[in-house]
């Protein structure tokens, strides 16, 4: 009886030890710090829960206020990132070129695909998130069109 009290003590603070680590072994897109996940909540944020100040959690202060000087998602979705969808929008990570680099410098990327609707049509999008490390944090600084639409026209 002595013996499975204390196994199970042990076992409890084993759990509780494992759930104190750090979010380093975490996969990117479970993981808070990382800017995978950071980019998938920010357009989360916006186009499936339409809310601009969680929006503005994950971005610089100059994203922020863009964000704020826009009033609405409506209005920064339509006229900033010009890509208009309905709410329940499929957001992923392209990892088609493996460009999240995060160890040497204070900037990276991260391509997102959009895959949604808008006004009954389909739409399938990209957009490059582009981010700077700022006191050890990920913040989206700034957001550029299709990387892989290269108009020479």
């Amino acid at each position: 009886m002595k013996l499975t009290k204390l196994l199970f003590i042990f076992s409890m603070i084993a759990l509780l030890i494992s759930c104190g680590e750090k979010n380093e072994n975490l996969p990117a897109f479970a993981n808070p710090d990382a800017p995978e996940y950071r980019a998938l909540r920010f357009f989360d944020a916006l186009y499936n829960e339409k809310n601009l100040s969680k929006a503005q959690q994950y971005s610089t202060a100059k994203l922020a206020r863009i964000l704020r000087s826009y009033g609405t998602v409506r209005g920064y979705t339509r006229y900033v990132i010009n890509l208009q969808i309905d709410p329940g929008v499929k957001l992923k990570v392209d990892r088609s070129l493996n460009q999240v680099s995060t160890n040497k410098s204070n900037v990276t990327y991260v391509n997102i695909l959009f895959d949604g609707i808008h006004n009954d049509s389909p739409v399938k999008d990209v957009r490059k998130v582009n981010f700077v490390r700022i006191d050890g944090e990920w913040l989206i600084d700034e957001i550029e069109d299709d990387p892989y639409m290269k108009s020479g026209i």
